[in-house]
């Protein structure tokens, strides 16, 4: 061969190669998703949007694919804590009130709850929905709970010692949310 096929022949080579790596790292599966701190979405940026690119791969983030979402991975608020799962067979925390909660059809039954100032309460939180909800409340501090289709979760929470009213609500769903009032 002369050397400008072997030249071409190498770069081609070499293209294969790059495109093939790069293939590699474009995407995360939707399995590895961790939507830890969704409440806050505070991601950073990234995205279609913002340099990020629309397959991931930019300067500034992971593009629609992967990372900071299709238009930058920005959002309100800070981030909420995330709730920590009770280790099976660990004793639970003493409560002075256990509530359960509902979550169906894009609403939390019941729509309403009250509770005395610096409560301890427990949330029993049954998503009876076949898809992923959550629950959170960033300005009463509850930890952000994941809530997978068909499940129970619980998480304890103090209520504030001031009275007020919060809202909890499901980040993933808009309008989807019930009412804590704080008060003696």
């Amino acid at each position: 061969m002369n050397n400008n096929v072997k030249f071409i022949a190498k770069g081609l080579l070499a293209l294969v190669v790059a495109l093939m790596l790069s293939a590699c790292s474009v995407a995360q599966p939707l399995a590895n998703y961790q939507p830890t701190p969704a409440p806050g979405y505070s991601y950073g940026s990234g995205g279609m949007m913002d340099g990020g690119g629309m397959m991931g791969g930019g300067h500034m983030g992971g593009g629609m694919m992967g990372g900071g979402g299709m238009m930058g991975g920005y959002g309100y608020g800070q981030s909420a804590p995330t709730a920590v799962p009770t280790p099976v067979g660990a004793t639970p925390v003493p409560v002075d009130e256990e509530i359960q909660i509902t979550a169906l059809n894009l609403r939390f039954t019941p729509a309403e709850i009250v509770v005395r100032p610096g409560e301890t309460v427990r949330f029993v939180v049954t998503n009876d929905d076949p898809y992923l909800h959550n629950f959170v409340s960033q300005e009463a501090g509850i930890p952000f709970l994941n809530l997978p289709g068909n499940t129970t979760q619980t998480v304890t929470w103090t209520a504030p010692a001031a009275e007020g009213t919060y809202t909890a609500l499901c980040t993933l769903h808009p309008g989807m949310g019930l009412s804590i009032s704080v008060k003696d």
